[in-house]
């Protein structure tokens, strides 16, 4: 998710961000089906594009594996926002295509969860698998277009009804990275091909794994620079990941090509303290290179 979005994720996301942190948590990533058998996830395509989601109106709870593809010329990223109880999710697009200059509503938001797949550049996106539980959510993109309007006021978002599944155990996975505030204890060791990488939240605001492929000649400094202030091409092309609120779980899929060089970023704001890019705290593997 882009740093780019600063002013729009303070007036509108900042007060659901800080309400999310305190939440009592109702995924349990860890559970395992009733039975011995194995429980295949709900397999769910979305599709970004120039300024619409392509995805169903309707799934299964429970284990989901959200295939993530970006058709369009811009970058997206699909946040996934759970309407919170009494509102609806006209309440939500209300708040989330409102102007940057306008007051947020009193009260609390009208959505509770903040989660989803991180941004993806033009013919990028990979695979999330995580615990969905039931409700109606909305799927959302905020990247500003051109023009400083944000694409969700585009059009960019879209309703979700999920209904009740049983939770199961996520892909086995290749690595896991741990996310706190704000390191990632734990670096990827990769292979050439499909990756499952595990994202463990263990902080106390939303994280994710942002998968970046340095552009050749540019560094992991490189790249935390631009997040601070956005000039010019990005020394990165980003490939989508995963994002969660504390205490959950999620998988990403990731195909990695022989010879690239790659980091792992969270480029999520603290909305707990300065609104800087989580990745300008320390939060960025060091590069690593496919063999």
């Amino acid at each position: 998710m882009k740093p780019t979005l600063k002013i729009i994720f303070t007036v509108v996301l900042a007060a659901s961000l800080l309400v999310g942190c305190d939440r009592p948590n109702d995924r349990n990533t860890t559970e395992r089906p009733s039975s011995d058998e194995e429980r295949p996830p709900a397999k769910v395509n979305l599709v970004a594009d120039d300024y619409s989601f392509d995805s169903p109106a309707t799934i299964s709870g429970g284990v989901v594996e959200f295939s993530y593809t970006n058709r369009g010329k811009e970058p997206h990223f699909a946040g996934l926002a759970r309407v919170a109880p009494g509102k609806s999710f006209e309440d939500v697009k209300a708040v989330m295509t409102a102007p940057t200059s306008a007051v947020p509503p009193a009260g609390p938001p009208p959505f509770e969860d903040f989660a989803g797949i991180p941004t993806a550049d033009p013919g990028a996106g990979g695979k999330m698998t995580l615990n969905l539980p039931a409700g109606k959510y909305a799927f959302f993109c905020l990247i500003p277009s051109p023009d400083g309007v944000s694409h969700a006021a585009k059009g960019m978002m879209k309703e979700l009804s999920v209904s009740e599944g049983t939770a199961g155990s996520l892909p086995k996975s290749d690595v896991t990275v741990v996310a706190k505030d704000f390191v990632f204890d734990r670096v990827p060791v990769a292979k050439a091909g499909d990756n499952i990488v595990r994202l463990r939240n263990e902080g106390q605001q939303l994280h994710e794994i942002n998968l970046v492929e340095l552009i050749p000649g540019k560094t992991v400094d490189d790249v935390v620079a631009w997040n601070s202030r956005p000039s010019g091409p990005p020394p990165m092309r980003s490939l989508a990941g995963a994002a969660i609120g504390p205490g959950d779980e999620a998988t990403a899929t990731m195909n990695l090509r022989a010879g690239r060089t790659y980091a792992f970023i969270c480029a999520i704001l603290d909305v707990r303290g300065d609104f800087a890019p989580h990745l300008t705290k320390g939060m960025f593997t060091q590069p690593f290179t496919v063999s």
